[in-house]
Formats: C-alpha cells, structure tokens, sequence
C-alpha cells in the first residue's frame, strides 16, 4: 500500500527544509559499512536482514500505523524522503550503485517516483548517464539462472532438465513448463527484490539503458525475472520497441502482458503490442511463432491480437499457423475463439475470410469425422469445440442454401434410424448419435441465420427431439435443453 497522495505531495514539498529521521538515517549508516555485493545478497546477511526489517517497520509504522495527526505524518514522511533524497542524489552525481541501493532499501517499501524526486534536468540522458552505465556492469555481473536443489524432489529435477533442454531446442513448451510449474509454488522468480528494484529503478531513470540491459540477457529465466515487476504500461512501451529481435525476450513480454490483460475489455493499443511482437518473432523464426500461438490460445486480448496479425501474413503463413491449432471435444476457450474470428473478420476482406474460414472446418469437419469413426472414442453430449461458430460462419458463408437443407434433412434420417446402423457397441452407438446431433445443431444456427424456412424441416426435427424411446435411451438434461435451442432455431420466423 503507497503513501496516500495528497499526504505525499505535502511531504515531498516540505521534505527539503525537514532534517533527516535519526532512527533512519543510522540504519543507512550501517548499511554503508557493508559491500555493494554483501548488500545484493542480503539474504545470506543476517545483520542487513535485520536493517532491512527495521527500516520496513519504520516506514510501513509512519504510512499506515501511526496514531499521530495528519501534520505529524506528512513530517515524519518528509524526513523519510529527506533522508533517502541524500543517497539518491549522492549515487547520480558519483555513479555510486551501492548509494542507489540503500536508496531502494528504503524507497522498495515507501513507493515514491523518480520523477517526483528528481527535477527535469537531474534525469536528463547526460546526468544519468555514469550512474547507468555502473548499473548495467553490476547486472551483467550477477549471473541469473534457475536449477534444481541438491535435495530438490525427482520430479522437479526432471522438469529442470526438461527446461533446459527445452531451451536448447526452442520448444517453448517444454522450456516453460519448469518457469509456470516455479511460479504456481508461490514465490516464484522473486528471490532478490533489491535487485528487482535496481532494474524497476534503470528503466524509470535511463529508458534507454534499461533497453540496453535487455540485449545481454539469453535465457527465459533472465527476460522472466527482469519484466515480472514492471506494470502493465512499462511492459508495453518495451513491447512496442522494434528493434527487440530475441525471441524469448518477445514471446515474454507478452506473456507478462496477457497476465495482466484485463477481463472485461481488450484495449486496441494493447492489441496493436501484440501484434507487433507477433510481427517480430515472424521475422524471427516461424516456426517459434506458430509454437507462440498455441501457447497463448486461452487469452482473449492475444486472440484479438492474433486475428489482427493473420489478416496481415500471407495466405500459406495463415494456413500454416491455423493448421497447428488444437481442436478437441471441449469447448472452454470458446469466447476466446470467438475474439479471434471477430477481430479476423473486422479486419479481412472477404476472400481472406473466405479461405480463414474454410481451413478451420476443413480441420474441424477432419477431427469430427475422424472421432466419427473412432470406435473407442466415447461422448454422450452435445459437441461444440472452441470453433463451433466458426463452423456456422463457415456453412452461413460458403454452404448453398440447398446444400444446408439437405445436410440437415440427411442428419434428421441418421438420427432417427441410429437403430439400424452398425456401431461396434452400445457406447459408440451413443457417441454417433451424439455426434450426429451436433452438427445438426451447428447448422439450426446458420438455417436462422439465412432466414431458411421449408415447410417439413420444424416437423421432422420435432419428431426426433420428442421421440420418447431416444430421449429416455440417450439424452441428458442438458442436452434436450440444447436441442430445444435448435427446434427454436429452426421454428425462427415465429419471433419475427
């Protein structure tokens, strides 16, 4: 929790003509004894770990704590930040990292902003430029990676050495599967904050140094650690820089992006940044990008992003990307699909719609013919997938009004007479008639939506939906909800 604002701006105002914390300021003090390297590692320090909680009590007691009026907490902040200023300053003007760290001992608990600290011309390139420099040796110093305990579980010595081995052959997957399973443990990559800090603190003083710091990073586990802490808009500035060409540093950021998108609505800036890194690790290796595509599937703003970047390629890269899509029978990311094909057609023109659409049933009417024809494939519900409106697009856009008729006229007669064809057991029996249900149900969608309206269809639809013997034998509730939705589909003209 930050200092509130209006206090903040009281105390950074009088933070000048204030004298320094006492308490504090010999806290600082022992902390200038130590070695910037002793410093880094505090952790392995148990007299800094005592400095450290003691100068987090003093602050988060004065913030949030304090019982004395409001006059005495804007001047106990104000020597707070009177305080702090010093070693601020002092580590600018002398390009004095260990300064800068004491500097952040403090400031990683109060939360104050370069910018309200330092005037216009004290962050300017030519003033900040030594001290940037020494912050970049100190990083390209400290060696970051990620492994396994010498007493580490089995499991997650294999994981490890599937990660890096993962890396080596650019398989996202495998590589990240050690970095996602590390950061569901709880801590994750956070396990030096003041060196967090250090790099949250490069970017906000020396943008373009920050940006230099980048290009000496390789590995996964480094792009993690150094774009965890920066928000959302810091992470698409960086995002929105195009001469960031390493793969691994793209396929981060937007990962980072998407753990931050918001649930409600997708931001067309946003959606542009990711495009833009799409644009980049297409360049890169187009083989990285269609693995970056699977990856992120589940996101809505990615799948915004992606409609937008595939309208863009060439009509074999888009064919290509679309034919490495997962299609299963579950349909949990159907409303992230759906961003996909909206934001696809808003931007496409026809033909390009044309032919997106027509490669993603041609690969959705392979897997259901192919799970058809399955005999150990089970399914006693109605199956949708992640494209079922791409399905009903598909037969809105491309499928001969007769040709629909038909289709579903045929589907009716499977239906009824699921008796009398050969399945191999009850249980297959159960999936063809399921099966054959759902892509009638798909196509009641486009048979309304082309304002169809034969005189038999409503009738011998009913007469499937109503048949007392196959309700009882093979439907769920459920599913005859779904399939008074189709019934209703069809019978769409008494709503008009």
């Amino acid at each position: 929790m930050e200092v509130p604002e209006m206090i903040l701006t009281q105390a950074l105002s009088k933070s000048n003509s204030y004298s320094f914390n006492v308490e504090l300021n010999n806290l600082l003090k022992k902390l200038e004894s130590k070695t910037l390297e002793k410093i880094l590692s505090a952790e392995e320090d148990e007299e800094i770990c005592s400095i450290d909680n003691k100068i987090r009590d003093i602050v988060t007691q004065t913030i949030h704590f304090s019982q004395n009026s409001e006059d005495n907490k804007i001047e106990n902040i104000a020597q707070i930040i009177f305080s702090t200023k010093e070693y601020l300053r002092k580590g600018i003007s002398n390009g004095d990292v260990k300064a800068i760290l004491i500097f952040l001992s403090v400031n990683c608990y109060l939360h104050v902003e370069l910018e309200k600290l330092l005037s216009l011309s004290e962050l300017e390139n030519s003033h900040t430029k030594i001290i940037s420099e020494k912050i970049i040796e100190v990083l390209k110093s400290i060696k970051l990676s990620a492994q396994a305990l010498p007493n580490a579980p089995y499991w997650e010595k294999e994981i490890m050495s599937e990660s890096q081995n993962g890396f080596s052959e650019n398989d996202i997957s495998k590589t990240y599967g050690f970095i996602e399973s590390f950061e569901c443990d709880g801590r994750g990559f956070h396990f030096n904050f003041l060196l967090e800090s250090l790099i949250s603190f490069l970017f906000h003083l020396n943008y373009t140094y920050f940006l230099n710091a980048l290009s000496h990073l390789q590995s996964p586990f480094e792009f993690v650690f150094y774009f965890q802490s920066l928000k959302k808009e810091n992470l698409l500035k960086v995002a929105n820089e195009s001469s960031l060409s390493n793969k691994w540093l793209n396929f981060e950021l937007i990962r980072q992006i998407i753990e931050k998108e918001s649930k409600e609505t997708i931001d067309k800036s946003e959606i542009e940044c990711i495009k833009n890194v799409l644009d980049r690790i297409k360049l890169s290796d187009f083989n990285f990008l269609k693995q970056t595509v699977t990856y992120f599937h589940r996101s809505r703003l990615f799948n915004a992003s992606l409609g937008v970047f595939l309208v863009s390629v060439n009509n074999v890269e888009m064919e290509e990307i679309i034919l490495d899509f997962s299609i299963d029978k579950y349909a949990f990311h159907i409303e992230a699909r759906d961003v996909l094909l909206d934001y696809y057609k808003k931007h496409a023109s026809d033909e390009q719609l044309d032919l997106f659409l027509e490669v993603i049933f041609n690969k959705w009417k392979h897997y259901f013919y192919n799970i058809l024809t399955t005999e150990d494939f089970y399914h006693n519900g109605i199956l949708l997938t992640d494209f079922a409106n791409y399905v009903v697009h598909y037969h809105i856009r491309k499928t001969a009004d007769n040709d629909l008729i038909s289709s579903m006229e045929n589907l009716i007669q499977k239906i009824k007479f699921i008796d009398s064809e050969w399945s191999t057991s009850s249980s297959q029996q159960l999936t063809k008639f399921h099966l054959y249900h759902s892509e009638l149900y798909l196509l009641t969608y486009a048979y309304k939506y082309k304002k169809l309206n034969t005189p038999q269809m409503l009738t011998n639809y009913e007469s499937i939906i109503n048949d007392q013997v196959q309700r009882s034998r093979y439907l769920s509730n459920e599913t005859q909800q779904l399939l008074e939705i189709g019934k209703n589909n069809i019978d769409w003209t008494k709503d008009e």
